[in-house]
């Protein structure tokens, strides 16, 4: 069963996301996270992994979306403690450097102040 949970902290959002991010879930995942966004003013977005189990081409997607839609707005975007998986995936497909990776709490706390 796939999650969501948001915090917030100094302007930054955090999305906490377990589960599997595929095709199934992603449409509803964008509307929910683009809700809370319109009604919110987060300088970063950083979406945490740590919890999800598998990742296709459409969860792949969801990221580069939301990484660009945050640079267009010229805010921050970061993908937060990796899974394996999702690091295998990411790496597989050569898109883990494009990504800002935060992957220690202490680098989170960090971009919070």
């Amino acid at each position: 069963m796939e999650t969501v949970q948001v915090s917030r902290k100094n302007g930054v959002c955090i999305f906490k996301y377990s589960g599997e991010l595929t095709l199934e879930v992603v449409d509803r995942l964008k509307e929910e996270i683009g809700s809370y966004l319109q009604n919110q003013d987060c300088d970063s977005v950083v979406m945490d992994l740590s919890g999800v189990s598998f990742l296709d081409s459409s969860g792949i997607g969801f990221l580069v979306h939301l990484n660009n839609q945050r640079k267009e707005q010229g805010k921050g975007f970061y993908i937060y403690n990796p899974s394996s998986q999702v690091r295998k995936t990411l790496s597989l497909v050569r898109l883990l450097d494009y990504f800002q990776v935060l992957e220690q709490e202490k680098d989170l706390d960090k971009l919070a102040q």
